[in-house]
């Protein structure tokens, strides 16, 4: 008798939900949208440029950033090696820049995308859902806890990485503020939508300088700096092979403590991807009054950016448990969403209004510029696995965690390094690094800028 092999099939909801979720991309899909569908969509968009038919709207934003980073998005995620080196956020990042410096698109469909990310805040949008998600979502004794042992090597290491290529940056020429902040400060401020992007508004706003130009100085570190970081990595692992232990303490295999216990009190709960939407407007009008109580607080505190005031707000509420765990819930649910809707949106819609070729094309040419990026990753990787292991971490975990889950993109560089590395079972303390990390090097810059 044969037994009849049983077959599971998926509702329409599910088959997009995989296809947005799905971080190797599909063949047959993009963005959850089959190709011939979204190609016709692409077609609207393009004809409507050249027509001159695109409204200046945020509707007309959403639309071209959303199609446009979920093909480029879809694009890295499917070409085999490089998707593993952040290819779907580097192509984001870059590529619409470039096809806006060739002139191969609609000047009005740029202009219409450049107005929706800088003129009618979408960043901030974006912003203010990351810092109230990832703080208020993390859990309270891990917050707390994490500024115990795990803090040691953190803020270690960015202090010796800011204070070490801000003084060789003033030994090759290049200045001491100069290699901190676009430089050092970068590559270890979490990526691009949580590093980056605030860094070159806080620029902006302190410094006198335009964000455009401080992004399009900034983004080349980033990327720059991803890329040695997985290579890194993958040294790690190769040193590491088959429990080698160069010196005691050097290799865990996975684990990142030399005590008892295996860290599960660090553990981060998994990013929801399906709140409902009742769930979805209580988060975003939690998101956006936090956002709102950091601009009151800088109002009366200029010296500190007010992204740095909404970080410690989040904080404080959450380390004192001043809303109940289904606010918090909900805030972290409004993130999940719009991390899984609109980060390749964001990407290229910084890539129009904030990239310069021109000053990126001379940035990477400069040997020097070079150097201290590698010199960056490096130092990081190493004082977060000296300081790792004076607290009882091994050597390679720390190392794996702080520095480079401080140095690469993000999300996708946290996947990335971990591949490299082959120890995911790490990844939710690089996202500790990440999160606390990234909050940490925005909160040090705020306290910095007034002295430039």
């Amino acid at each position: 008798m044969v037994t009849p092999t049983s077959t599971t099939h998926t509702t329409p909801v599910e088959e997009i939900e995989g296809d947005l979720h799905d971080g190797r991309g599909r063949i047959g899909t993009i963005a959850g949208i089959r190709w011939p569908y979204f190609l016709l969509l692409i077609v609207v968009l393009i004809v409507a440029g050249y027509l001159g038919a695109l409204p200046d709207e945020m509707v007309s934003g959403f639309a071209i950033t959303m199609l446009l980073g979920g093909f480029l998005w879809w694009l890295g995620s499917i070409i085999p090696v490089i998707r593993d080196y952040g290819a779907p956020t580097v192509f984001c990042v870059v590529l619409p820049a470039v096809l806006a410096g060739l002139n191969l698109l609609p000047d009005a469909l740029v202009e219409v995308a450049t107005n929706f990310t800088s003129g009618y805040g979408f960043i901030n949008f974006y912003i203010s859902a990351l810092i109230a998600g990832s703080i208020l979502g993390m859990p309270r004794k891990l917050l707390i806890s994490a500024g115990a042992r795990y803090g040691v090597p953190l803020l270690g290491m960015v202090v010796t990485v800011l204070a070490s290529i801000g003084g060789l940056s003033a030994l090759v020429g290049r200045g001491f503020f100069d290699g901190i902040f676009f430089i050092a400060a970068p590559i270890i401020g979490g990526g691009v939508g949580a590093g980056a992007v605030p860094m070159s508004e806080m620029y902006a706003g302190q410094m006198g300088v335009d964000s455009g130009e401080a992004l399009s100085q900034i983004i080349p570190a980033v990327i720059i700096g991803n890329i040695c970081t997985i290579i890194i990595a993958g040294v790690y692992n190769g040193l590491g092979k088959n429990g080698r232990q160069l010196f005691q303490g050097f290799n865990g295999e996975g684990n990142l403590l030399r005590v008892a216990g295996d860290g599960t009190n660090y553990t981060m709960p998994e990013r929801s991807i399906g709140a409902r939407f009742n769930v979805l407007i209580v988060g975003i009008i939690f998101a956006a009054t936090l956002y709102t109580l950091g601009q009151v607080i800088g109002h009366f505190v200029p010296a500190i950016h007010p992204y740095a005031w909404t970080i410690l707000a989040a904080a404080f509420i959450k380390i004192f448990g001043l809303l109940p765990q289904t606010y918090e819930d909900a805030a972290s649910g409004w993130f999940s969403f719009v991390a899984a809707a609109w980060t390749p949106a964001l990407l290229v819609g910084i890539s129009f209004a904030y990239i310069d070729l021109s000053s990126v094309l001379a940035l990477i040419s400069d040997p020097m510029y070079l150097v201290l990026v590698l010199c960056t990753v490096i130092i990081a990787a190493i004082a977060a696995g000296v300081l790792g292991h004076l607290v009882k971490m091994y050597f390679i975990e720390s190392s794996i965690c702080v520095g480079l889950g401080m140095t690469d993109m993000g999300g996708t560089g946290d996947v990335a390094v971990l591949s490299a590395a082959n120890r995911f079972e790490l990844m939710p303390f690089m996202q500790i690094s990440s999160r606390l990390g990234g909050a940490m090097v925005l909160l040090i810059l705020s306290f910095l800028l007034p002295f430039v």
